[in-house]
């Protein structure tokens, strides 16, 4: 007389636990790495926080440029009237020279402290170029 088993065999609980250990293995390769999700979201949480620094001083530098355009000379004529007329954190960007662009060769740069993120703007042959602070890429 046969008996009756109803359970489930070794051989299928030892596929069970192979497959969903394979699973957990993708799983987590997907998750770290050089391209898992969280190193993606670090990499675009960094880009993010340059590209609101080149922003800002991407507007300080039109600003200026307007004002020289406009009235033939800055804001200000100290760094620190220059950040506060356009917004920017004295602590966090240098501006160099404070002195007004109008003469030959003269430059206005603006950098983020800490980094390489600058902007200028120039004086040559009496016309005034902007050099925009770049966007970081993936």
């Amino acid at each position: 007389m046969l008996k009756n088993n109803k359970g489930i065999t070794l051989i299928a609980l030892v596929i069970t636990i192979i497959v969903l250990l394979i699973l957990a293995g993708v799983s987590i390769a997907m998750l770290t790495g050089n391209n898992g999700i969280l190193t993606q979201a670090t990499t675009a949480r960094d880009n993010t926080k340059e590209a609101e620094i080149a922003d800002k001083i991407n507007m300080a530098l039109n600003g200026e440029f307007t004002m020289l355009i406009a009235d033939g000379k800055l804001s200000g004529t100290t760094s620190t009237e220059i950040a506060a007329a356009n917004g920017l954190d004295e602590d966090e960007y240098t501006i160099e020279p404070a002195s007004d662009v109008t003469t030959e060769g003269d430059v206005l740069v603006i950098t983020a402290t800490g980094t390489s993120i600058t902007g200028k703007i120039t004086c040559t042959d009496g016309e005034y170029d902007i050099e925009p602070a770049t966007y970081p890429t993936r």
